[in-house]
């Protein structure tokens, strides 16, 4: 329970692999963005992170841009302990999606890519939102039903740009930028 708002805290949990680039500016962008909404916590976390280190520059100088703010990001290793706290997984990619339903198969039913969820969502809340505070698990809950009208492709993957030029930080911080908004629009009512 959330102590000051006597309502259930609704967690959110962004996954990549290493922690240092999508995952904490995923993160970053839904806590400013979602500061306003009382009973969302939002945390990241990697499949193979780089434990212990900083967010990478270049995603750091994004998230600011973006209105992030990633003085504190380190990364992390994903737990078991966040997956259960946890009421919403995104992932950047559907690899890093399968990987973690293989490796936690209780999370399946909570866990979507980022495109995926900012694509479902506003198709599943009557009129595209925004969503009352209490109706965000069972938002949760119809988008489960309804992934399949995602109609993924790779492109909706968001690339991995560590280690790699100025111009594939720039795409993958937009492409997080662009589908954060988009969850933002349907969940800004709650």
């Amino acid at each position: 329970m959330n102590g000051s708002t006597g309502i259930e805290a609704f967690g959110i949990l962004v996954v990549c692999t290493g922690n240092i680039c999508r995952s904490p500016l995923g993160e970053q962008l839904l806590r400013s963005r979602l500061d306003s909404v009382h009973g969302i916590e939002v945390q990241s976390a990697g499949l193979d992170a780089v434990v212990g280190a900083p967010m990478d520059s270049s995603s750091a100088q994004w998230s600011r841009r973006f209105g992030g703010d990633p003085t504190t990001a380190v990364g992390q290793q994903l737990e078991r302990s966040q997956i259960d706290a946890s009421s919403l997984v995104l992932t950047m990619t559907v690899g890093q999606r399968d990987e973690l339903v293989r490796r936690f198969p209780s999370a399946m039913l909570r866990t979507f890519t980022l495109a995926e969820f900012a694509t479902v969502l506003p198709l599943v809340v009557e009129g595209g939102g925004p969503v009352q505070a209490g109706e965000i698990p069972a938002a949760v809950r119809r988008c489960v039903q309804q992934r399949y009208r995602a109609e993924l492709t790779p492109e909706d993957d968001v690339v991995d740009p560590i280690g790699a030029d100025p111009e594939v930080h720039e795409r993958a911080a937009r492409h997080i930028d662009v589908l954060i908004r988009g969850i933002v629009e349907v969940l800004d009512g709650a």
